[in-house]
């Protein structure tokens, strides 16, 4: 076994909830991540925001791709156990860009509309940032999210993870920063 494969082994395994399965990315993930990154309203607090269903797809590979490549962090897919229905993705990456340190490692989640509202985002990220702590062994970890994302705040908020100052000028910044150190972690929804 390759020193890939082992750390793939170690870090990128299936994480799971009373409700919910996180697992790594798989080629099979393009269809319903195609439909996440096109639909406006899920799409409107990422960088990006919606694209056409072309372009939609097109980022779904790149990100499954990518993902399939990384070894210790990446993307899990959000499954619900009990329908099998994928509610999104959660993930860990390094934070780009970050004007900080370049170990920072951030946390984020995208929920698809019909999932929204039922405590999905805090329970599976919560439960990822349990294994930043635990298995990874993080100092911190960081979230970054846009400016009027209020929901996310308050996913953010629930798992610990407080408000700091932006790297970049408060007047120009349209994204907020959060941050929890692992002495502060106390994740919701196991």
């Amino acid at each position: 076994m390759d020193i890939e494969e082992a750390w793939r082994r170690k870090y990128r395994i299936d994480l799971d909830t009373s409700r919910l399965l996180l697992r790594p990315l798989m080629l099979e993930d393009v269809d319903w991540l195609t439909h996440l990154y096109a639909d406006p309203e899920v799409s409107r607090f990422l960088q990006d925001g919606a694209s056409a269903l072309e372009q939609a797809r097109r980022t779904a590979e790149a990100v499954v791709s990518l993902d399939l490549r990384r070894c210790q962090f990446g993307n899990w897919a959000i499954q619900d156990k009990a329908t099998g229905v994928v509610h999104g993705w959660t993930e860990l990456s390094k934070l780009r860009p970050w004007s900080g340190p370049s170990d920072e490692i951030a946390l984020s989640y995208v929920l698809r509309r019909a999932s929204w509202g039922r405590g999905i985002a805090t329970e599976a990220a919560g439960r990822l940032l349990q294994h930043a702590f635990e298995v990874h062994r993080l100092d911190r970890v960081m979230a970054v999210i846009m400016a009027g994302n209020t929901a996310s705040r308050r996913v953010l908020e629930k798992l610990g993870l407080r408000a700091i100052e932006s790297p970049e000028p408060a007047e120009t910044s349209h994204l907020r920063y959060f941050r929890i150190d692992a002495d502060g972690v106390d994740p919701v929804g196991q």
